[in-house]
């Protein structure tokens, strides 16, 4: 059974690790990357597919929360 990753990204300096980060203490937030392969670790794509980020979304959406909610739902697989 797959299980949900848990990851740690600093809002400074976007590093991601597996445990909170000390490069800039206090500023790690916790992400649930998902499961490995779904939906959320695809690549960002806008509504005609054009690659916007090769981050995964759950990257985008913990570092950059307004333009990941800009293009959910509007994600093309290819």
């Amino acid at each position: 059974m797959a299980r949900n990753r848990t990851v740690y990204i600093c809002r400074v300096c976007h590093l991601v690790g597996e445990r909170p980060l000390t490069c800039h203490p206090g500023k790690s937030v916790e992400c649930d990357a998902g499961v490995a392969g779904d939906e959320s670790s695809r690549p960002l794509f806008d509504e005609h597919g054009h690659l916007v980020t090769r981050a995964p979304k759950w990257w985008v959406d913990a570092c950059f929360k307004e333009k990941g909610k800009r293009y959910t739902g509007k994600q093309v697989h290819r």
